[in-house]
This record gives C-alpha cells, sequence and structure tokens, in this order.
C-alpha cells in the first residue's frame, strides 16, 4: 500500500518500551500494597503506645506479688526477685538505687531498691524474708523479666526464710493476668481522682480516646502523686 510503511518492533528499541511499561504496571499495585502495609504497621505500633492488659508481658511459672514484684523460685532453693512490667509501664525510665547488699538479711515488707525519676521516689519493698545472695546493678530501661545473664532484669537472689508461708497470696498464670487488668483499671480511677483533685474539679479524664492510659502516665505528674501511688500500689503484701 502506498505510503505505508511497516516497522518490525523487535528491530526496533519498542520492545524495550513496552518490557519497561508492563513493568510498571506490576510494579504500582506492588507499591500501594507495601505503603498499606507500612501505614497499617504504624497504626499498630501507635496503638501499642498504650497501657492495656493484653500489652503487658505476664510470663507463666513466675510468681507476682501485689506489691509489684515478680519472683522466681530456682533449683537451688534460691528465689530471684524483680520489678513487673505494669510498674515499668507507669513510671517510665528511672533509675534504680539498690538499698541491700549480698550478706544482708531483709524482711518481707522492709524496702529493698530506692526508685527515683527526676526528684521523686518510689520505695520498693521486699515480697519476702531471708538472706541475700546477690545484687543485680539495673539500668531503668532493663527487660523487667530478662532473655539471659547479661540482660536478666532482677533485683535481688534470696535465700528465703519461709517461702510457703510468704507467698500464700501471690499470684500465678491467669489469676496473675486478670489481677493486672484490676490493675490498669484501679490506676485510671486514681489519676482521675488524683488529677481532679490538683486541678480544683470534680472530674477529669486523662486518657486517649476510647479510655486508654497513654504509657508512662506517672513520668510527667509531681511527687505527691508519686507519693499518693507508693501508698495505693505499693504497700501491699
Amino acid at each position: 500500500m502506498e505510503g505505508f510503511t511497516y516497522t518490525d518492533l523487535f528491530e526496533t528499541k519498542g520492545i524495550e518500551y513496552i518490557v519497561v511499561i508492563v513493568f510498571l504496571l506490576l510494579l504500582i499495585p506492588f507499591w500501594v500494597m507495601v505503603n498499606r502495609k507500612s501505614e497499617v504497621v504504624q497504626h499498630i505500633q501507635q496503638g501499642i503506645r498504650v497501657l492495656a492488659p493484653k500489652f503487658l508481658r505476664i510470663p507463666k511459672g513466675l510468681f507476682f506479688s501485689r506489691n509489684h514484684t515478680w519472683l522466681e523460685l530456682e533449683k537451688s532453693g534460691q528465689v530471684k526477685i524483680g520489678l513487673d512490667d505494669f510498674l515499668q509501664n507507669v513510671l517510665g525510665k528511672i533509675s534504680i538505687q539498690p538499698l541491700k547488699s549480698a550478706g544482708d538479711t531483709v524482711k518481707k515488707g522492709e524496702a529493698l531498691v530506692l526508685i527515683q525519676q527526676g526528684g521523686k521516689r518510689l520505695r520498693v519493698q521486699s515480697p519476702i524474708s531471708g538472706e541475700i545472695v546477690a545484687a543485680n546493678v539495673l539500668s531503668g530501661d532493663s527487660d523487667p523479666y530478662g532473655t539471659n545473664e547479661l540482660e536478666a532484669g532482677w533485683l535481688y537472689s534470696i535465700m528465703p526464710d519461709s517461702w510457703q508461708k510468704e507467698t500464700s497470696g501471690f499470684l500465678l498464670g491467669d489469676e496473675a493476668a486478670k489481677w493486672f487488668a484490676d490493675e490498669i483499671t484501679r490506676l485510671k480511677d486514681f489519676l482521675n481522682i488524683n488529677l481532679a483533685r490538683q486541678a480544683g474539679v470534680s472530674t477529669i479524664m486523662a486518657f486517649q480516646e476510647g479510655g486508654e492510659l497513654e504509657l508512662y502516665p506517672l513520668a510527667k505528674l509531681d511527687a505527691g502523686i508519686w507519693d499518693e501511688f507508693q501508698n495505693e500500689f505499693l504497700e501491699q503484701g
């Protein structure tokens, strides 16, 4: 046909353009999918930034005292003691000052460590009586339970005097999980009452939308509320 020119696409660079176009068509949905996954992950991470029962670590096999310490009975008969995940998620970054050393004896209810943050303090009491075999120097952001000896979150190893007698009210497993959920509810009430009192109003909501507490709610609060928290949450056996 006059004026018609036939071009073999495979003899030109046209095939390369087609490959590029096909590649882009495949890449666009993949990019959209990855971007959506990134948004979902970000949303989940933001959601985890709350103090909720389902996010607390409550390892099986540990005993939990109502003064927010955990205990692990070892084969040797010694007991390791540390701070629970609830307490560390309430306070945020802290420094820990030991009050006892290896070789000391301690009575149940006697102060073991001071928790400090700025000029604010809390006393953590021993959940059991006995002789201190070893003390562990911790940073304020230690894993409360530890994944190995180098990262272990225990405070003291104690040879107990009256293990069975003094631990009859301690919590394990599902019972501990329910108690932690109740403690979070109690903390919400505690903050609501104390912040309202400071503000001079009858009630105040210090929570995120949906009623969830942000992590580290005590970190920005004053020493007076820390003293009240000591009385309400850490003076229980």
